[in-house]
């Protein structure tokens, strides 16, 4: 038998389509540290209602002892927690051009919360500026009571990370950065503390600049201006020519709205320095010379004046005001 051979059936590949490959894209990854300046800048943000010579001292010695290239003052628009009275914000902006004038490069201004307007609120600011400047180069500077009201302070773990911060402290200012006297919010990132330089492990330091400078501050001018005083050595003289020429903090209400709030104020004042039998009389129905009279004993002639005293000077802190005349404190029986 005769077996007919299978032949193999060779079938024809089909041509592959050829496909073009598409370029590899290749981004380009530009680092953003290369972008941003590597100047060192110190942000001293504040009402500076007026900017005084403890505003300019503080920035002095803090770019001095840090060795920044450059310190600059950022007025508030709107304060968070309280109302600023007085200047409008484009005015406290131009007081300080006029004070940081003879002092620039060194110093200088930025309107940028102004600009912006509604509350300011400082981590806007620095995000801000952590667009132009490096974290390790920014350094924000506040007082010692700004620092004391911190944890009311918006988006405190973002703050810790956009920049360092400067505490200042003037003198007969108690500030400790032991980690006891910390706020709460800063004490799970703490590093370490000596007291008076913090390290965070966001590798952002918190640091106390101690000033010598005068006591002087932005409360006391306006009170001093209000009650027709002179504030010639606490701010610069462009500042106070522009205080005087526009009329600043001048007094526009009385002093005194409630002449029966006011007694109680005096009579409080008395008795904190151990008044005795002290009396007030009210004397608005008869015709007299006053509203209102009040007495009291003291346990000697150094006693009384003592008294007295206090009440001038709580009184000019407090309103503004001073006495029309002030009797009898060098003999001491009836002051």
């Amino acid at each position: 038998m005769i077996m007919k051979k299978k032949t193999s059936v060779k079938t024809k590949a089909k041509p592959t389509k050829k496909v073009k490959a598409k370029p590899k894209v290749i981004k380009k990854t530009v680092s953003k540290a290369k972008n941003l300046s590597d100047e060192t800048v110190g942000i001293f943000g504040g009402a500076f209602n007026p900017i005084h010579v403890g505003h300019l001292n503080a920035a002095m010695t803090v770019k001095q002892e840090l060795g920044l290239d450059r310190i600059i003052f950022v007025p508030t628009n709107k304060a968070p927690h309280r109302d600023i009275s007085g200047p409008s914000p484009e005015d406290r902006m131009e007081m300080i051009s006029a004070a940081v004038g003879a002092y620039k490069p060194d110093l200088d201004v930025d309107d940028l919360e102004i600009k912006r307007g509604g509350v300011s609120f400082t981590v806007d600011t620095l995000e801000a500026y952590s667009k132009t400047h490096k974290p390790d180069n920014m350094f924000f500077i506040l007082g010692a009571d700004a620092f004391k009201e911190f944890s009311k302070w918006r988006d405190i773990p973002k703050l810790l990370k956009l920049t360092n911060f400067i505490v200042i402290s003037r003198p007969g200012t108690e500030i400790s950065l032991f980690e006891e006297d910390l706020p709460e919010e800063i004490k799970p990132i703490l590093k370490s503390t000596s007291g008076d330089k913090v390290m965070l492990k966001t590798k952002r330091t918190i640091q106390i600049v101690e000033l010598e400078d005068v006591n002087v501050s932005s409360t006391d001018i306006r009170k001093r201006l209000r009650a027709g005083g002179d504030a010639k050595n606490m701010v610069s003289p462009p500042v106070l020519e522009m205080i005087e020429s526009k009329g600043f903090y001048k007094r526009s209400v009385p002093a005194i709205k409630d002449y029966r709030k006011f007694c109680f104020f005096i009579s409080n004042n008395a008795l904190d320095r151990k008044a005795l039998a002290l009396k007030i009389y009210d004397m608005t129905a008869l015709n007299t010379y006053s509203d209102f009279s009040i007495i009291c004993s003291a346990t000697s002639t150094k006693h009384a004046v003592s008294i007295a005293q206090n009440i001038v000077d709580k009184v000019k802190e407090e309103f503004g005001l001073g006495p029309l005349s002030f009797e009898g404190a060098r003999e001491g029986q009836w002051v």
